[in-house]
């Protein structure tokens, strides 16, 4: 299980969802929970999407 404190800390650099799924749950087979936890993130205003770039980054 990711969290979201692992996820703010690999949002570095503007990652797109399957990168960063590789890089913090690579036995994961889907990409749900991963772009479950990214909307979460982003509705409490943690997180953005670049819809132009499609990658995720820190607020």
């Amino acid at each position: 299980m990711v969290k979201e404190d692992d996820v703010l800390a690999a949002l570095d650099k503007p990652m797109a969802v399957y990168a960063l799924q590789r890089l913090l749950d690579p036995s994961s087979k889907s990409t749900d929970p991963m772009q479950d936890l990214l909307m979460r993130m982003r509705a409490a205003g943690k997180v953005k999407f670049d819809i132009k770039k499609g990658v995720w980054s820190r607020a």
